[in-house]
């Protein structure tokens, strides 16, 4: 809520937060209402956001829901590059789950993807490198097929593969 969504603004309006001045959302400064809420419904239908309406306030929506609106406006925009910050830090498992198929498709779909998060199985189940940091260093880049947990463990407290000898 603090950084991803406006929670006085209806799911509709934070869905088209950043191209709400843009065709085919706005035209000679004007809203287009219905362009608007068509866009909207198709982004609720195709990333499953659990809400009453389009017009529903963003703060009476769960944090999974929160963050499947912000997913839905992020990607409907089709980036090349994508940052995500625990991207699933206070989520059930399903949102959970769907957060990290989202993540999937777009890396199928060609898109970078930098994660940033502490949980060590999700770091494993999306990455295909791994760059371990240990108080503002980088202790070593993995591939994933060599990011065994107990690895992973000794560069997250500071062993390098050198100094465990």
């Amino acid at each position: 809520m603090r950084d991803g969504m406006i929670k006085e603004f209806t799911v509709s309006e934070n869905l088209i937060l950043r191209e709400h001045h843009k065709q085919p959302f706005s035209r000679s400064g004007f809203l287009k209402l219905r362009d608007i809420s068509h866009h909207s419904n198709q982004l609720i239908s195709k990333y499953q956001v659990k809400t009453p309406s389009y017009e529903t306030l963003a703060k009476s929506l769960s944090g999974g829901n929160i963050q499947k609106v912000v997913l839905a406006r992020e990607l409907s925009r089709n980036p090349r590059a994508i940052i995500a910050a625990q991207p699933t830090r206070g989520l059930d498992i399903g949102a959970t789950g769907y957060v990290r198929e989202q993540l999937l498709e777009q890396r199928r779909g060609g898109t970078a993807i930098l994660l940033i998060s502490e949980d060590l199985d999700e770091i494993l189940a999306l990455s295909d490198r791994i760059a371990v940091l240990y108080e503002g260093q980088i202790m070593d880049i993995l591939p994933r097929a060599e990011a065994a947990p107990e690895r992973l463990g000794l560069l997250m407290a500071g062993v390098r593969p050198e100094e465990k000898k």
